[in-house]
């Protein structure tokens, strides 16, 4: 694993105290319910010590889920824009109208996590399940192994 930057440990430490002070903002200026900013902010911990960990202990199999749900996400967010697009430029009527409410609900909801789950994966094996901008190797399953024993 390489020597992390003298910068690392204040930048954390900066986007924690960020993260809170904005919590607090919201709620004494912006009138936020405190329920809202609480959640928000457990939220955010929690997306901020995720990244943490997949920067700092870098695992293949973490980094495989990454990219498998990252695949999922990326391709729902391409087939609900994308599909609202095309039907608004081509000025035609919705989907369901042609295919029914549950064969867009399957196609929607569960045929484009599925392709996005294998494309995350595809993506993530040409990478050997590298992040990018990670700080260390992601060690291969041989030397995960031997770190076991």
């Amino acid at each position: 694993m390489s020597v992390k930057p003298w910068w690392w440990k204040p930048l954390w430490i900066a986007v924690l105290l960020s993260t809170i002070a904005l919590g607090a903002v919201d709620y004494f200026l912006f009138h936020v319910p405190l329920e809202r900013v609480a959640g928000a902010l457990a939220i955010t911990l929690l997306a901020i010590g995720f990244s943490y960990y997949i920067r700092i202990k870098p695992s293949t199999k973490v980094n495989r889920a990454t990219y498998i749900m990252l695949g999922i996400f990326g391709t729902f967010l391409v087939t609900l824009f994308g599909g609202g697009f095309i039907i608004q430029a081509i000025d035609s009527p919705p989907i369901p109208t042609y295919l029914g409410p549950w064969l867009s609900f399957i196609v929607l909801m569960i045929a484009s996590p599925i392709a996005g789950a294998f494309i995350g994966d595809w993506i993530g094996k040409r990478r050997n399940y590298r992040l990018p901008l990670s700080l260390g190797d992601t060690p291969t399953r041989v030397e995960e192994d031997q770190r076991r024993e």
